[in-house]
């Protein structure tokens, strides 16, 4: 079942080359249990795809791609007001929908034209003119990698946010969607018309749209914007509609001059139109190499027909700054960077006094040398369209402007040292959108609720940073998927915890480590130690 070095292309939208060491497709639960008990399986990283409608691929995937087959549509209906839909993760979203609408059940009408397979509508939390896949979703039944059991998770239990859901998170390259189960309406009138170009719908026909009227006009608009993937290589909307807080929009005022609008969400927040941004940023058909941003709908970057994964990744960049030069927004993309390559850039490498050292006049501290001259510990691991950082050094103000750090989206403590964390405040631009994730020992979140009080009170200060700690113990976890093996080495009496990530270690004040530690460094390629 398993192939060997397979293009995997034909599964991408893009139409930028892409391969992978392993790949399988399977049709049922059963096939994929077998699957699993695959050494290839075990000792391989594994990248689940649907339609590949929001991937981006960088080079070979040195692990193993898994496609679902699993195909079927059926009906339960409950009542008069409301009926199951339990379909199958390989099925096609557009199937789906136009499914519906022969079977005359209202909910997923706006949501038509959408790229991908059914399997992806849970983990995206697709959405589009108002209606978003979660509103709809009852339940979703997966595979458990970690159990090899067969699990349900209801609409609650998957947390669904903006384009957002359990299963991009805790959830990620644990559980693989088999089937979702959507709660529809038995009605062909179309309830969803508050959104975009729908509000002059009902005006234009002179009656109350159907919900295939409703499908169809969905459909007229996104062929008038958006490219057909068959003919030009692209992934859709490239970014995600930035949600702001309200008192952010007096700020970029009084700063840029630029007064924005938005969508309210919630009583607090705003969600901003990053289409409008990017032309406003002046960045509508913009190149480079051969990717484009498309010029009848700046929110997609297009492949002209050569385009590379680093040319397409090179101008969404220069999409973010221009907008963020602009109009101090960071733009966050919706596409899945898809590069299993690590990328560790040391942001410090000195002592805990840094060097040189106040008031020394050794040798190293008075030396005229760059290498002489080094911050804090602290470092940063870019892999997996993710960018973590290890470790706050009390520089790292200096280190974050340096290496032009706009995004973290975890950070991992290796313990509570005032060289390791002093610079804990300072990750308050890193936490304007949400509480930012911070992955700790008990010991050191003890130490730090108490160092720094005010990050974790009920009612913090407005402006200060505030944090999602997510403990862990001498068990790997997963940061949104991505794999990390806690190795506790010895400091003297102190424990440490360091980390390894794929076949990349970092050790940091080690003095000795045990046996078993030192099994769980096995195979690694690359060490950092002791900087």
């Amino acid at each position: 079942m398993i192939q060997e070095n397979v293009d995997i292309t034909r599964f991408t939208t893009f139409g930028v080359p892409a391969r992978a060491r392993y790949f399988a497709e399977y049709s049922s639960a059963d096939e994929l249990l077998k699957l699993s008990r695959d050494m290839r399986f075990i000792h391989s990283p594994i990248l689940h795809i649907g339609g590949g409608s929001n991937l981006l691929f960088f080079d070979t995937f040195d692990g193993l791609v898994l496609h679902s087959n699993i195909r079927g549509m059926v009906r339960y209906d409950k009542n008069n007001h409301e009926t199951y839909a339990i379909v199958g993760a390989g099925e096609k979203w557009t199937d789906f929908v136009d499914w519906t609408l022969d079977q005359g059940l209202a909910g997923v009408e706006n949501l038509a034209g959408i790229p991908g397979e059914v399997g992806a509508s849970p983990v995206q939390n697709v959405g589009a003119y108002g209606v978003e896949a979660g509103d709809v979703i009852f339940s979703v039944e997966c595979f458990d990698l970690f159990t090899r059991n067969i699990v349900k998770f209801s609409a609650e239990e998957c947390s669904f946010g903006y384009r957002d859901s359990f299963f991009k998170h805790e959830g990620k390259n644990r559980y693989i969607v088999l089937r979702v189960s959507f709660r529809l309406t038995p009605d062909t009138r179309a309830r969803h018309l508050d959104y975009g170009p729908l509000t002059a719908l009902r005006d234009s026909l002179g009656h109350d749209p159907s919900i295939r009227e409703v499908a169809e006009e969905v459909k007229r608009i996104r062929d008038s914007k958006l490219p057909d993937p068959a003919l030009i290589g692209s992934a859709g909307s490239f970014f995600k509609n930035p949600v702001v807080h309200r008192g952010q929009l007096g700020e970029i005022k009084a700063l840029t001059g630029h007064e924005l609008s938005g969508y309210p969400v919630g009583k607090m927040h705003v969600k901003l139109s990053a289409a409008w941004l990017i032309d406003h940023a002046g960045m509508k058909g913009a190149k480079y190499g051969g990717a484009r941003v498309y010029d009848r709908q700046p929110l997609v970057i297009v492949n002209t027909g050569n385009a590379t994964a680093h040319d397409v990744a090179t101008l969404a960049q220069q999409v973010r700054d221009a907008v963020r030069s602009k109009f101090l927004i960071d733009l966050s993309p919706e596409v899945n960077y898809i590069d299993s390559k690590i990328h560790v850039t040391m942001l410090g490498t000195g002592t805990s006094k840094g060097i040189p050292e106040i008031g020394c006049k050794c040798p190293v501290c008075t030396s005229p040398f760059i290498y002489d001259k080094r911050t804090r510990t602290s470092a940063l691991i870019r892999t997996m369209g993710q960018t973590i950082l290890i470790d706050v050094s009390p520089d790292f103000r200096q280190q974050a402007l340096a290496a032009d750090i706009s995004h973290i989206d975890a950070v991992l403590l290796t313990h509570s040292h005032y060289d390791h964390v002093g610079g804990i405040d300072d990750l308050r631009p890193y936490c304007a959108v949400r509480d930012l994730p911070i992955y700790t020992t008990a010991d050191v979140e003890a130490d730090l609720r108490k160092r720094y009080d005010y990050c974790f009170k009920e009612n913090p200060y407005p402006g200060v940073p505030t944090f999602d700690i997510r403990r862990f113990d001498d068990r790997p976890f997963c940061i949104n998927g991505l794999k990390i093996v806690p190795i506790t080495v010895m400091h003297g009496p102190n424990p440490i915890t360091s980390f390894r990530i794929g076949d990349f270690a970092y050790i940091t004040d080690a003095k000795t480590i045990d046996e078993e530690n030192m099994e769980k460094l096995r195979g690694v390629r690359v060490m950092v130690r002791n900087f």
